[in-house]
């Protein structure tokens, strides 16, 4: 068999523990064609071990493993390119996924892929989960880790999540429950240290100058806190990303969503491009449909439900409508009608309990009212509804940053541009 493998070109450089993996799957397919009688030809031989060999070094560097990694799943499939792409395209931005499946499932890697996406799909539609909408990276660790009952383990994340979400340690995160749901399902037996460092992570982040342009996203700075080691490295270049996204002609489209650009950037590491022009495809597709014909004022709202419910867009936006004018029909709620993205941002941001929210944005506002501090805002209830709705985790310190002096020193007036609640579009600084 060596003496083959040195006839192959360069497969005689291989080390010696790649030798070794190249030669278990040599044996490998030699012992099932034993089993199944087949004769290989004496004159074949040297190809088929070239091809086996080639197949899988190749299947170790498209899922990033070691070549004994791979070697039951190169016996069993060969090469595994088909897993990039076509029905499992899904999966390009978790490549841990694909690794699981070849690791752990090497006669069939397809097969349960292919039972992954029908069970997050599954999971997707079932109301006691709504709450995963926007983090869909939960149900696929559900579908993948929890075969055997991942409703049972997606009950005790929502539990842990509750018990996190009421401690008023992490108050600041309640308005980004993935960040708690991380925490619950990566550290569980002990998310609330692992909050903790996140929190001072974050703070640091906070006060470097070169991160200023993202202060009013925090999510992104707790995104880098949770996943990267360096997180300034990464924010570095998801800034960077944003730019080249946001100067490309073929993307103006989203000039005014730029935590779309953000999405694409953040979510879509390997083809943000790509991601973006299959947003464009099915946000034109909506806009065309006669029954969401309401919705071609609110480019946000299609966007939103392309990118985040992909699978039933029409379903989802069916969905959504009906719940706001339920809440639009509450006398509990009528001091919202006059802004209605308040009731949307509810429904579509915090599909568990949109209620409990819309009360928290109500009691948040009574209190600026009263604040003196804020006595300067006082006739600008439009900005105190979209401080309470938008920065929920902290509502005064937006303000305090809206009341600095705009004009010349020692002008504290806020800026007439300010009384903007009514709108969708965040107010400028």
């Amino acid at each position: 068999m060596d003496r083959v493998l040195q006839g192959c070109g360069g497969l005689s450089l291989l080390t010696p523990p790649d030798r070794d993996a190249a030669h278990a799957v040599i044996a490998g397919v030699e012992e099932m064609c034993r089993r199944r009688r087949v004769e290989v030809p004496d004159c074949l031989r040297r190809s088929i071990y070239h091809v086996l060999a080639e197949e899988l070094l190749t299947n170790a560097g498209l899922l990033a493993l070691e070549p004994a990694d791979v070697v039951r799943a190169t016996i069993y499939n060969g090469s595994l390119a088909v897993l990039f792409g076509g029905e499992f395209a899904c999966f390009r931005d978790t490549p841990w996924v694909l690794r699981h499946a070849a690791m752990g499932y090497p006669s069939d890697p397809a097969g349960f892929l292919r039972g992954v996406i029908e069970l997050v799909e599954t999971l997707g539609h079932d109301p006691e989960f709504a709450c995963f909408g926007e983090t869909p990276w939960v149900l696929r660790h559900a579908a993948v880790n929890h075969r055997s009952d991942p409703a049972r383990f997606l009950r005790a994340v929502i539990g842990q999540v509750g018990a996190l979400s009421q401690d008023p340690e992490f108050a600041a995160l309640r308005d980004t429950p993935w960040v708690l749901q991380s925490a619950a399902i990566n550290h569980p037996s002990d998310p609330a240290a692992f909050l903790r460092g996140v929190t001072a992570r974050i703070h640091a982040l906070m006060q470097e100058p070169e991160f200023v342009s993202l202060r009013d996203t925090p999510w992104v700075l707790r995104y880098a806190a949770i996943g990267y080691s360096d997180p300034a490295v990464f924010l570095r270049g998801v800034i960077e990303q944003i730019g080249v996204l946001g100067d490309d002609p073929e993307f103006a489209c989203f000039k005014d969503a730029p935590w779309v650009l953000r999405c694409a950037a953040i979510g879509h590491r390997s083809n943000p491009s790509a991601f973006l022009r299959s947003v464009v495809r099915r946000v034109d597709a909506l806009r065309n449909d006669p029954e969401f014909a309401c919705f071609r004022e609110t480019p946000w709202l299609l966007q939103y439900a392309a990118i985040y419910y992909s699978s039933d867009v029409g379903g989802y936006l069916r969905r959504v409508t009906a719940q706001v004018n339920a809440l639009l029909r509450s006398p509990e709620f009528k001091s919202l009608k006059g802004t209605p993205w308040i009731l949307w941002r509810a429904v579509i941001g915090y599909p568990s309990d949109p209620i409990g929210y819309l009360r928290g944005v109500d009691r948040t506002v009574t209190q600026l009212t009263y604040d003196p501090e804020f006595a300067c805002f006082k006739e600008m209830p439009g900005l105190l509804r979209y401080a309470a709705a938008g920065y929920r985790s902290d509502a005064r310190t937006y303000l305090r940053r809206r009341a600095r002096p705009t004009g010349p020193v020692g002008d504290k007036r806020p800026s007439s541009a300010g009384n903007r609640g009514r709108s969708k579009k965040r107010p400028r600084r």
